[in-house]
């Protein structure tokens, strides 16, 4: 199955989310900070506005367009090898069903055929549909503090264990100590988590010549006095008990792979939430020009941060 982020999706929203025109801003979202996360997330082809200058922030989300957002977002796709059987109970002729069809095949659960597509996504449910998206991109550490929310008692089924994943990551974070759990989300509030979750996906396997992000891998080489060429893979995980181990080396097309896993903590110790930085190293043998790494698990690979020699 292919579980790639793709930031520049070439989906194009369907719906209440189409239009004709393109726009470089709209008149309906006046403060700077919600414009420039409107604005990216229509250049970046994940979210359209509602006319040649409206955004309509305040709208709320439905099923099928939360749905679509999530597709858009994280680049769901369909396996063209899998003929799949129409479903009597469903539309599968609307603008929709594409998107429903691709989320299922990446295993999204939250949102299923039998919701009402036209029905509205509570906050709740959009917070647990998000964080599946990230998911089918890989997995990624985090911190486990305890976010107190003061609706907490208003949260249904395993909602608030995702919400505070995504609270750990800095994707969300509650307004005046609430969640609203159960309150509609608005295009503009799922407009932002989508915007920091792409954000996170992209800090934490872009990488950076400064070093590695919270969460990151970077690789730098060195050459050693008797010549051998060694890699070194560098990291800030979330606490002192999880680590990075080196599982191989493969070279494939002029690249040099550095296949590492992120190693989990003692379940039976106890850590301090701190930031602690990692590093590993390997030597490198055989012939290539560049290289990178690979986690397994299925994360997206990170290109080394600087130029061999």
């Amino acid at each position: 199955m292919k579980k790639t982020v793709k930031a520049c999706a070439a989906l194009v929203m369907a719906g209440s989310f189409a239009f004709a025109a393109s726009a470089s801003a709209f008149s309906d979202v006046t403060d700077n900070g919600n414009a420039k996360i409107a604005e990216s997330l229509q250049q970046q082809g994940i979210m359209k506005g509602v006319g040649s200058d409206r955004f309509a922030p305040g709208l709320d989300l439905s099923n099928a367009q939360a749905i679509q957002l999530i597709v858009n977002a994280f680049g769901l796709e369909t396996d063209p090898g899998v003929d799949y059987k129409p479903d009597p109970k469903f539309n599968n002729d609307a603008w929709y069903a594409p998107a429903y069809e691709a989320a299922l095949h990446n295993q999204i659960k939250t949102v299923t055929k039998s919701d009402s597509a036209g029905g509205k996504i509570t906050r709740e449910s959009f917070a647990s549909l998000l964080l599946e998206g990230i998911n089918t991109t890989g997995q990624y550490p985090t911190t486990k503090m305890f976010i107190v929310f003061e609706d907490q008692d208003e949260f249904t089924g395993d909602h608030l264990n995702a919400i505070q994943t995504l609270g750990n990551m800095r994707i969300l974070s509650p307004a005046n100590g609430e969640f609203r759990p159960q309150d509609p989300i608005t295009r503009m509030e799922a407009a932002q988590m989508v915007y920091n979750a792409v954000e996170f996906i992209q800090k934490v396997n872009g990488g950076s010549d400064e070093g590695s992000e919270e969460g990151g891998v970077n690789v730098t080489t060195s050459t050693e006095a008797d010549g051998r060429v060694k890699a070194t893979l560098k990291a800030s995980l979330p606490n002192p008990g999880y680590g990075l181990k080196i599982d191989g080396v493969k070279y494939e097309g002029g690249k040099a792979i550095i296949q590492y896993t992120v190693t989990n903590p003692d379940p039976d110790m106890m850590y301090p939430q701190v930031i602690t930085d990692v590093e590993v190293s390997t030597y490198l043998t055989g012939t290539y020009t560049e290289v990178t790494t690979e986690q397994n698990g299925g994360t997206k690979p990170v290109t080394d941060t600087k130029s061999l020699k």
